[in-house]
Parts: structure tokens; C-alpha cells; sequence
């Protein structure tokens, strides 16, 4: 007969193996960039900058003097060090977002990110995918797809991306099956991102390693235009095994468009009555105009090892996951 103890001693076991992978997955990690020459460094969690992306929800903190934001990524603080003159850059940090609860989501979680100078889209896409593969324990086993961000919606949903109005995307079945309506959304890029996230991304096979790249600018707040598309951005997705794992790009170098962008982002947050990090001019001082050429990625860390462990629940790897902790 199974007993109460011997399950708590089988979760217990099962848990200090998830954390000996997840030992092996970090290590593993620290020497595929020793090989590389690319820099390990560490930068604040609590900050007076912020992400300033609509979609992302933040962790404000009150100090004796001011409000700061637990970091929802690295990357502010990596990019002033490139500015400062620093090589090529990684980083394992802790991060942050507000409301992401669930089976694949914490809102507390674990990011890899890294800077490469001069590397190219592809170049960086080439290296994300052989480190996905590398803690995954997947390489040589699963096949890599890429596929155009324009070509893997409209295969899915019936619709050009880049042509199609928010009023014409509201229009899917998935929207309406959902009870949501089109006040629901705003502006277009809202519509596109419930159809990736609703109807594209569980459309793509779970067996193969899959590259989206060429993501609508207007999804894409701190990337390169394309030059062979003017409404298309140097940005690519990693995803595998019905999840995604990993963001990364060309990096956006004008800072009078940085100044644009994270400005709209600022106005549909006040206008959606969500908080409204102030923009940091520490950062643009620090940036302008000094940022190299270079491309980034960040990769959450906890999903990849999920992979390797052959399992998408969270709380599989986690000891003390937000709910339970």
C-alpha cells in the first residue's frame, strides 16, 4: 500500500533530481560561455528603471526616498554596460512579472540573457538555438524550423499579419469562443498577440525545436527594423515542446526612437491605468550614443530545464513555487 510518506519521500527525491539537473543545466551554461569568451556579470534587481512594454506587469517598491521596480529583465542595465565599453556579456538573474501564475508561468523566475557585439540575426539565432540544445539534452535528437513570423500566422489563423486591421483580426473564432470582444483590444497589436499566443504557437509541432523570426515592428519595441521589410523587425522566438523559450533581437541603437517607443508604451499604460514607470535618464545618458553594435537574447531558464526533465509543469522544478511559498 502507497502511504502518505512514501509519496512525500518520492516528491522529495523527484525534487533534489530536478535541482542536481538544474546544478548540471547552470554549469553547463557558465562553460558554454567560458568557451566563448563571453563575460559573466551581475547587475541590480531593484531599480529606478523599468520595462516600460505595456504587456508586462510590474513589482513596485517603496524606499525612503522613491519608488523602484523589481527587474522584469537584465537587459537595462546590461545595455549601459555595454555602453561603458564592456565585451561580450551573460547573465543568470532572478526576474520578475506581475500576474504571470500558472502551470509554465511564476511570477518570479529565472533568466538567461546575453549580448553579443557586432553578431548578426542569424549569428545570435545560431548560438540560442546550440544552447537550448545543450541543457536541453536535445541536440542532435530534435530537428530546428524556422519559419517567418508573417508565414506561421497566416498558416494558422488565415490572416497576413501585416495587412490585416485589429477589426478584421477580432473577427477569428478564437476571440469570440472566449467571450472577449473588440473594445477588449485596443490597438492591432494587442489582437496580434492574443492570436500568436491562443492560435499560432499551440498550432506549431512540439517535437521540433521551432525559430519564429521577422516579428511585426510594431511588436517589436527595442529591434532593428528589416531592412528587406519595412514593417518587419530583426526578432526572432525560440519555441519547443508547446512552450517558449526564449526572445532575442538586433538591437534597436537610435535613441530618439527609444525615447518614441518607450514613451507610446508609457501613454497606453497611464491610459489603461496601469502604473507608470518614469523614464529613466540615467540610461539614456548612459547609452547615448554609445551602445556598439550588437545583438541580445534572453532565455527563461526554468522553461529550458523543464524540457530537459520532460516535464511543463513548473511545479515540478520549483521547491517553493509563489503559490506555495
Amino acid at each position: 500500500m502507497w502511504t502518505h510518506a512514501q509519496a512525500n519521500t518520492s516528491s522529495v527525491q523527484n525534487k533534489i533530481a530536478a535541482a542536481r539537473f538544474r546544478a548540471r543545466a547552470l554549469s553547463d551554461v557558465r562553460a558554454f560561455f567560458l568557451k566563448r569568451n563571453v563575460l559573466e556579470v551581475e547587475t541590480p534587481l531593484l531599480s529606478r528603471d523599468a520595462s516600460h512594454d505595456f504587456h508586462i506587469d510590474l513589482f513596485s517598491v517603496p524606499t525612503e526616498n522613491s519608488v523602484r521596480f523589481l527587474q522584469t529583465s537584465p537587459e537595462p542595465h546590461m545595455k549601459r554596460l555595454l555602453a561603458r565599453g564592456y565585451p561580450d556579456i551573460f547573465q543568470i538573474s532572478k526576474a520578475f512579472r506581475m500576474g504571470e501564475s500558472g502551470k509554465k508561468h511564476n511570477p518570479e523566475f529565472t533568466m538567461l540573457e546575453w549580448y553579443r557585439l557586432g553578431f548578426t540575426l542569424s549569428e545570435m539565432i545560431e548560438e540560442a538555438v546550440e544552447l537550448c540544445q545543450l541543457v536541453t539534452g536535445v541536440a542532435g535528437r530534435l530537428p530546428t524550423e524556422f519559419v517567418s513570423y508573417g508565414d506561421a500566422f497566416s498558416k494558422a489563423t488565415g490572416f497576413d499579419p501585416f495587412s490585416s486591421h485589429r477589426d478584421q483580426l477580432v473577427e477569428h473564432p478564437a476571440f469570440a469562443g472566449r467571450g472577449l470582444k473588440t473594445g477588449d483590444f485596443p490597438e492591432g497589436s494587442d489582437a496580434l498577440n492574443f492570436l500568436m499566443s491562443e492560435v499560432v504557437e499551440p498550432a506549431l509541432n512540439p517535437s521540433f525545436l521551432t525559430v519564429i523570426h521577422s516579428f511585426p515592428l510594431m511588436l517589436s519595441s527595442q529591434a532593428l527594423p528589416d531592412p528587406a521589410n519595412p514593417l518587419a523587425s530583426l526578432r526572432f522566438e525560440i519555441f519547443g515542446d508547446g512552450m517558449e523559450l526564449g526572445n532575442g533581437y538586433q538591437e534597436l541603437r537610435d535613441i530618439t526612437e527609444y525615447h518614441r517607443r518607450f514613451e507610446a508604451e508609457n501613454q497606453r499604460r497611464e491610459s489603461a491605468g496601469k502604473p507608470v514607470p518614469p523614464l529613466d535618464e540615467g540610461w539614456f545618458r548612459d547609452v547615448t550614443p554609445e551602445l556598439p553594435a550588437c545583438s541580445g537574447v534572453a532565455i527563461g531558464l526554468d522553461r529550458l530545464i523543464l524540457m530537459g526533465l520532460k516535464t511543463d509543469r513548473l511545479e515540478d522544478l520549483l521547491e517553493f513555487s509563489w503559490e506555495k511559498s
